[in-house]
């Protein structure tokens, strides 16, 4: 059988944290709230706890950039360029982000086709996923 000292030096620690915790909460008479810590947050800092609105895309005229106008503004630019014609170009754009894909003879054309899409109104980024293939 163990002795009420074993017992005290056992069950002391977790009485005595148990205690203070009691204590705590009785002292400061408030109940603990439902609200989220974030909301408090929100709440004290003077903001919303909503997610801000996502960023949309203008163009200089101030109106929204279709993602398919942007695409063919880059195929456009593309085109136009002499040294860029024969290049198998494929165009992605979403909310301003245009993803080339194809393939480009040398990385110079290749380089070249990303930075016309980056100078079409409309385009926040490039993402150039092009392959360089020799004599294509």
């Amino acid at each position: 059988m163990k002795t009420s000292a074993a017992l005290l030096i056992r069950f002391a620690p977790p009485l005595a944290a148990a205690a203070v915790l009691a204590l705590g909460l009785f002292a400061c008479g408030e109940k603990p709230s439902s609200d989220s810590l974030v909301d408090k947050l929100a709440q004290n800092a003077g903001r919303s706890s909503a997610p801000a609105p996502a960023p949309v895309v203008t163009n200089r005229s101030g109106s929204p950039a279709p993602d398919a106008v942007v695409e063919a503004r880059v195929k456009a630019a593309i085109a136009a360029d002499p040294a860029l014609r024969s290049l198998t170009v494929d165009v992605n754009a979403a909310d301003g982000v245009v993803t080339l894909y194809g393939t480009a003879d040398t990385p110079a054309n290749s380089h070249q086709a990303a930075m016309l899409a980056m100078n079409v109104e409309g385009v926040r980024s490039v993402r150039n996923k092009m392959v360089i293939v020799r004599g294509s």
